[in-house]
């Protein structure tokens, strides 16, 4: 079996250049995403969580270091190739468009078709597949805007999976859902990533809910980027450095943040 990670980070260091200046975000990051495994990431608004996942994907270019997908350099994919091994769940909206559930699943299978973008028996069979291990095989043929947001997470979640790569992407999957609906899919993804052995990492405010179901945690505070098992952040007290307010503190014991 193939231990390797799926993703790793060399020394990285994120952050954006204007004309005048170098701004770093992070630096010296040196994670390991590895198969089967729901890893969170987490930290205050502002602190660069969408530009470390932007710079994982390849889509923004790392200050300084290396990222490896699966033991190589990420910008020596091609584009068509690199959509075969990561898939992006975003919380932009949905552009106008009549598409049901079924055929906006089906996108994800964009790059394996020919030319035409005719769906292969192969192709087919990956969408279904995608539907039953989100449980959405109701709402097929319903149209993507007839649905609810919580729903509308899950059918983007299953034309992830249809894009069938080893790593997932999601860039705040819970905004705009109630408590309901965030365990819905937090649950989904932690059985995905055990059933799939896909490695899926996503970014989240809903840092209690992270703990309970994440097997690894990325977190993020001014000081410092560090990777680990919630137990383990918890025990070396990184949870009472995320938020610099002293109306929040971490409650070890208990797991979760209180107000006092």
């Amino acid at each position: 079996m193939n231990n390797s990670p799926v993703i790793a980070t060399i020394d990285l260091s994120i952050g954006y250049t204007t004309k005048k200046e170098v701004c770093p975000v992070a630096k010296g990051l040196n994670l390991q995403l590895n198969a089967g495994k729901l890893i969170s990431l987490v930290g205050a608004n502002g602190i660069g969580k969408s530009t470390l996942l932007r710079t994982l994907c390849g889509i923004q270019k790392p200050l300084e270091g290396k990222v490896h997908l699966n033991g190589k350099a990420i910008e020596t994919y091609e584009a068509l190739d690199l959509a075969q091994q990561l898939s992006l769940v975003l919380t932009d909206k949905i552009p106008p468009s009549n598409l049901s559930v079924f055929e906006l699943i089906a996108l994800g299978r964009q790059p394996y078709t020919n030319w035409l973008g005719r769906l292969s028996a192969d192709d087919l069979k990956q969408v279904e597949h995608a539907m039953e291990l989100t449980d959405i095989q109701h709402l097929a043929d319903k149209k993507h805007y007839e649905i609810s947001d919580g729903q509308l997470q899950k059918v983007l979640i299953a034309r992830a999976l249809a894009q069938d790569t080893p790593l997932i992407i999601l860039d705040e999957p819970t905004t705009h859902l109630d408590l309901l609906h965030k365990v819905s899919v937090f649950k989904l993804l932690k059985n995905l990533s055990e059933k799939t052995q896909k490695c899926i990492i996503f970014s989240t405010h809903d840092i209690d809910l992270a703990i309970q179901l994440s097997d690894d945690m990325i977190v993020m505070t001014p000081e410092m980027v560090v990777q680990d098992q919630p137990c383990n952040l918890i025990s070396q007290g990184v949870f009472n450095r995320l938020f610099i307010n002293e109306n929040i503190l971490f409650d070890a014991e208990k797991g979760r943040f209180m107000v006092r």
